[in-house]
């Protein structure tokens, strides 16, 4: 539950926590978001052989942890992460140190540790979603409806996660779907990006007085060029569109997808070509930022408010005589927090 009182607090014994969501390209599949957190087990208290701790017999896997943080400026608990413990890790430092490591994992983890069996609806694929996160017993999930009515399809002892992906990506390129901060499944559908108000709008600027950062990763490659698509659904045509002067100019770079729950060739060609409108050439990305929170209330509400799909603007003049300035808007596709004392990333 979200209760305070059924969690034991940790607090005064963190040394550092690291958080990592999301993934760090749009063609890339979500992968389950992690946490570490580094405990002072000088006590020993975290070691799953010790009896006597407090906590006996309850250091065990499966656990569920959950990391909040308050907005000093509005006294707002904020969800960071939330998930399963993986893994108790006690290492020991002669004569008198100890540390426990404590990894975990979000909701993608146990589903991709899951199969389901089931014949799914032709529907949207926010019903579909529905029935295979029912199959496989997940309840926490916050679901769009979909731009698009999916073929039925039969799944037997299936990846639950890889059935999951199989109908966001019979959506469309720009669905998308992971587990948030609170650790619920969140299916986004394809115009989602142009219709959810914190993906069509704004939510804040970095950069050219507004809020700083520290460092800026700006690339302009081929990895995201896709030149030959083709796209094919169970029982139909594969549908194949190319773009030659791009081929000529990259060399041949091929995005293909098969056994899509896709209704009708048109959809796939549909599918197909608006793959090769967005990714025939090379664009200048922002691949990462990288900001101290710590610096300036505003931007600690910014670093605790924002989650993967958001939008935010980014400005950057690069050094050097004529270099064009970065002004672009963009998606949050993850989030990484890396904590220490006194220091926050």
């Amino acid at each position: 539950t979200d209760d305070d009182s059924d969690y034991t607090n940790l607090e005064a014994d963190v040394l550092s926590i690291n958080i990592t969501r999301g993934r760090s390209r749009e063609l890339e599949e979500f992968n389950s978001g992690t946490c570490t957190v580094v405990l002072d087990n000088s006590s020993g208290k975290y070691d799953p052989n010790n009896t006597n701790s407090t906590y006996s017999p309850n250091i065990k896997p499966g656990k569920l942890l959950r990391i909040k943080m308050t907005d000093p400026s509005t006294s707002t608990n904020h969800f960071v992460f939330e998930g399963n413990i993986r893994q108790w890790d006690v290492s020991y430092d002669w004569p008198n140190m100890s540390y426990c490591t404590i990894r975990a994992v979000d909701a993608l983890d146990p589903l991709a540790n899951n199969t389901v069996s089931l014949t799914t609806s032709a529907a949207a694929t926010g019903t579909v979603i529905r029935e295979i996160l029912q199959a496989a017993a997940w309840t926490d999930y916050d679901l769009d409806t979909g731009d698009s009515t999916l073929a039925a399809n039969t799944f037997t002892n299936t990846n639950a996660l890889q059935a999951l992906q199989l109908a966001t990506n019979s959506e469309g390129i720009t669905a998308k779907i992971y587990a948030d901060k609170d650790n619920a499944i969140n299916f986004k559908s394809r115009h989602a990006i142009y219709t959810d108000s914190n993906s069509k709008n704004s939510q804040c600027t970095f950069g050219s007085g507004n809020l700083s950062f520290e460092k800026i990763d700006v690339d302009y490659d081929t990895e995201l060029v896709k030149n030959k698509v083709s796209i094919n659904r169970t029982g139909g045509t594969a549908q194949e569109v190319s773009d030659s002067d791009s081929i000529l100019d990259y060399n041949e770079r091929s995005y293909v997808k098969s056994g899509l729950m896709i209704a009708t060739n048109a959809e796939s060609l549909n599918y197909a070509q608006s793959v090769l409108a967005e990714f025939k050439e090379p664009a200048v990305r922002c691949k990462s930022m990288t900001f101290s929170p710590l610096k300036h209330t505003d931007m600690i509400t910014q670093s605790l408010a924002r989650d993967i799909t958001d939008r935010i603007t980014v400005n950057f003049q690069p050094p050097g005589s004529g270099v064009t300035a970065f002004s672009k808007e963009l998606i949050i596709g993850g989030i990484e927090h890396q904590i220490r004392p006194e220091s926050w990333q």
